[in-house]
């Protein structure tokens, strides 16, 4: 029994090591096989989208335009976790989630020297990070966990005030990027040595309980060429209703930041709760939701930290003479009239003591103030204590000179009019013929007939010439060198032709379609073309037309125009051409 049982395990053996050896070869084989490239390659750049201002005067999320007081400054430490930051798309149509989730902490603080002026710094380190599918795709090599992203310098003024008596608080703000990032880990841009530049405005005001604030700027940094978009150089807004007091605090604000070299925006909403814990010191929390897959804009995040702050003692503006508004300094005469603030009704203008304050009134502009004039409503000479000498047929001339009070009359006729019987604009007085209509060269009397001149002959129509053909602008082909995807400087002349020719025709839809020659691998050729389409396509969005309008197709080597056998054809087939589909 025990021979027959080893003769019947020898061959199950043997299909037991060929299926071993089976799924070793797969496992060696499998990733060279199934690799997909990207549509181009991946460079490193700062990935980082948390902005949030290190003096949270009003808001931790958006800069409202007020600095910190002078002398005073906060400090915070704060770690953010987020999800969803880099998705990559290879050949096969598959996205991959490079980065998914990063962890990263924030040492941040600010600090006012002087009056209106405002220092800031911020220190990001990533923690913790990491993704999957990066072994996918050929060319790209998974980041690494840990590093720095950009350190950040900040300065900001504060143009105007509320408490001075502006309508709003306003303020101009640059922050710097400086070199210092780990490229490998996504925390630094890879051109410009990782500098950044972001100048902005920004604007706020109280509503009762709540601050609402604004503000808009752009954030200036090297363009890198990432699979699917560039990124590079964004315009930044954030809007924030936050509201005011010295206990627990509550905000919510929208952040969006459009890509000038490319036809996206990234989106994201925050909510933040923050509570002071005493001693200077405070606790906060922030949470978001990202509504774009733009790289860096993270499908949520969550933060938390502490902050100390030291706000010095409000400073003397009465005593000091720095600006301030009459409600803070009572017993000040601002406007120099010899009348305290605090009993002036126009503090902020020059008046009269007998007006307590006020500048005297002249609304019917006579000259005679309001509380002196009998008619202020009416203007009219001191003479008459301001009231309107009367003219009731309004002819000039007052009415106890005029002899005709109710008729209109030049004053020579003391007001009277004068007569002209046959409506012919000579006076009677001085019409030869009164009763009968005539030009004042013949004294009021009728001209007499002149002859009629000869009525030209009428000369008959010049022949009509026939309507020049115009060439429709979409005819034009959009040539490319070799292996390139940016057309000439020469052809722009060609396409601002089609964008007027579109915009002059609004419903109209085009579908741009990219070729190449046959020259090299058709699937690179077939690359090439879709980025020539999408080239043009990109330039034609940029000038003002609509994207829904503009379809952007690759054929690579499909559809040659002529022969390749020759340079010439190969050149004539390395274009972009348009094809009208709708409308027109």
């Amino acid at each position: 029994m025990r021979s027959l049982f080893s003769r019947m395990d020898l061959p199950l053996r043997m299909k037991a090591k060929s299926w071993a050896l089976a799924a070793l070869l797969a496992t060696a084989v499998t990733p060279a096989a199934f690799a997909q490239t990207p549509t181009s390659p991946l460079v490193p750049l700062d990935l980082e989208r948390l902005r949030f201002t290190p003096a949270a005067t009003d808001s931790m999320l958006v800069d409202t335009g007020r600095v910190l007081p002078e002398g005073g400054y906060r400090l915070l430490l704060m770690v953010n976790y987020e999800r969803g930051i880099l998705l990559l798309q290879g050949s096969d149509g598959l996205e991959r989630s490079i980065l998914h989730y990063r962890t990263a902490g924030w040492l941040a603080g600010a600090w006012s020297p002087v009056d209106r002026l405002e220092f800031s710094a911020k220190l990001p380190v990533i923690i913790a990070q990491g993704g999957h599918g990066a072994e996918q795709l050929v060319g790209v090599s998974e980041p690494d966990s840990f590093g720095l992203g950009t350190p950040e310098l900040g300065v900001r003024y504060e143009l105007l005030r509320r408490e001075e008596g502006a309508p709003v608080f306003l303020g101009l703000g640059l922050d710097i990027g400086i070199p210092g990032g780990t490229a490998d880990a996504f925390g630094r841009q890879a051109g410009w040595a990782g500098f950044q530049f972001a100048p902005r405005v920004s604007i706020s005001r109280e509503v009762g309980p709540v601050v609402l604030g604004a503000n808009a700027g752009i954030r200036i940094r090297s363009k890198e060429v990432e699979p699917g978009r560039d990124v590079g150089t964004e315009l930044e807004q954030g809007v924030v209703v936050a509201t005011r007091g010295k206990g627990l605090r509550a905000e919510v604000a929208l952040q969006a930041a459009e890509s000038l070299v490319e036809s996206d925006v990234a989106l994201e909403l925050l909510g933040g709760v923050r509570l002071p814990v005493g001693a200077g010191f405070e606790a906060f929390a922030l949470g978001g939701h990202g509504f774009t897959d733009i790289p860096g804009t993270p499908s949520f995040r969550l933060a938390a930290g502490i902050a100390y702050a030291n706000e010095p003692e409000p400073v003397d503006r009465c005593r000091t003479g720095r600006s301030h508004t009459p409600e803070q300094c009572p017993n000040e005469d601002d406007d120099g009239d010899g009348v305290a603030n605090k009993d002036d009704r126009c503090p902020l203008e020059g008046g009269s003591v007998e007006n307590n304050g006020c500048p005297d009134k002249d609304t019917d502009g006579d000259g005679v103030v309001d509380r002196e004039d009998q008619c202020p409503n009416e203007a009219g000479p001191s003479s008459e204590r301001g009231c309107p000498v009367k003219d009731t047929d309004g002819d000039g001339v007052p009415d106890k000179d005029d002899a005709c009070p109710n008729e209109a009359g030049p004053s020579s006729e003391r007001g009277c009019p004068v007569k002209d019987t046959d409506g012919d604009g000579v006076p009677d007085k001085d019409d030869a013929c009164p009763n009968e209509a005539g030009p004042a060269s013949e004294r009021g009397c009728p001209a007499k007939p002149q002859p009629k001149p000869e009525e030209p002959k009428p000369q008959p129509p010049p022949e009509e010439q026939p309507a020049e053909e115009t060439k429709s602008p979409l005819e034009h082909i959009v040539q490319f060198q070799v292996n390139q995807s940016e057309f000439q400087e020469n052809e722009q002349q060609q396409l601002d032709d089609i964008v007027a020719y579109l915009k002059a025709n609004p419903k109209l839809k085009v579908r741009i379609e990219g070729h190449t020659d046959n020259s090299g691998p058709e699937e690179a050729n077939r690359t090439l073309s879709h980025q020539r389409a999408n080239r043009v396509r990109a330039y034609l969005i940029q000038k003002g037309i609509a994207g829904s309008r503009l379809e952007a197709k690759g054929y690579g080597p499909d559809r040659p125009r002529v022969s390749n056998e020759t340079p010439e054809g190969r050149s004539a087939n390395r274009r972009v051409e348009f094809i009208p589909v709708t409308g027109g």
